[in-house]
């Protein structure tokens, strides 16, 4: 299997993936991956799940997204013995501090109320 860098080509301009090539993407969460025509398989960047490393795994047919879950490096890969081409779409960057601040508040109280669901939190006492 041959890997690529995606430096070679711009995320507007669908890349040419031939079979039994691998094309390496730096990604951001949120990241949409298209398969402009052919077979791929994404494999998206490892996560930890359960004291374990899992990198999901995603079968594209043409015509079909996938947005990535976290940032890393994606690879996606040619399934048949055709040629594939992918495009991809970076999510836009915050506009300015201020939403950045506000995206990193609403983060940290999603995560404050998934922690106290799991807990228990006051409603566990009723």
């Amino acid at each position: 299997m041959t890997a690529r860098h995606a430096a070679h080509f711009p995320a507007a301009d669908p890349a040419c993936i031939d079979p039994g090539e691998c094309l390496l993407l730096p990604v951001s969460r949120g990241t949409l991956l298209f398969a402009v025509e052919g077979h791929v398989r994404v494999v998206e960047p490892p996560r930890w799940v359960a004291e374990q490393m899992v990198a999901m795994s995603h079968h594209l047919d043409a015509g079909q997204p996938h947005q990535v879950d976290a940032e890393g490096w994606v690879q996606v890969l040619a399934l048949d013995d055709a040629p594939a081409r992918v495009a991809w779409l970076m999510p836009a960057a915050p506009t300015s501090a201020l939403a950045a601040g506000l995206q990193a508040l609403w983060r940290a109280a999603l995560a404050r109320l998934a922690r106290v669901g799991r807990i228990g939190g006051p409603t566990a006492l009723r």
